[in-house]
């Protein structure tokens, strides 16, 4: 069951999201898949490897890749690669680092701010699982597990 039926469609009412930014873009993932959050280190390019795919890093002895959130949404890439974030996840028995341009902050909100994406402005193919209506403003909650099994379909 993925996160879309956990979250959506289930009698949860609060959950916490890390809120982080791509360019002006802002989105959020659930903070129970994630494990630390840092700031970015020496990457080791995989030659022939999936454009999303930034390459691989060691954490603690382990070697952990490595996907750029602003390449696999199709979004502009960081002016200020220095002050891009690292957030290292956990699902599925996968660790995964996903590259992105800012972390703002933790939020607890109530599932009945998350409203259900539409497939008039997002298609089957979106990594968006709905919108958080959230200050005035509107973060996309993405899928990660999608995001990951995108990339490994398209490897195949």
């Amino acid at each position: 069951m993925n996160d879309t039926h956990i979250l959506l469609e289930s009698d949860m009412k609060e959950l916490e999201i890390v809120e982080f930014g791509i360019g002006q873009n802002k989105f959020a993932i659930n903070v129970m898949k994630v494990k630390e959050i840092l700031q970015p280190v020496p990457v080791v390019e995989i030659p022939q490897s999936h454009p999303y795919v930034e390459g691989i890093m060691e954490l603690r002895g382990e070697v952990l890749p490595i996907i750029n959130v602003a390449a696999a949404l199709g979004l502009t890439q960081s002016a200020d690669p220095q002050m891009d974030k690292f957030i290292v996840t956990e699902f599925n028995g996968q660790k995964t680092v996903f590259h992105v341009h800012t972390v703002s902050q933790i939020h607890r909100i109530s599932s009945t701010q998350i409203e259900k994406r539409s497939d008039l402005y997002q298609g089957q193919e979106s990594h968006v699982i709905g919108v958080i209506k959230l200050g005035g403003e509107m973060v996309l909650f993405l899928d990660l597990e999608k995001m990951i099994l995108s990339l490994l379909i398209a490897i195949e």
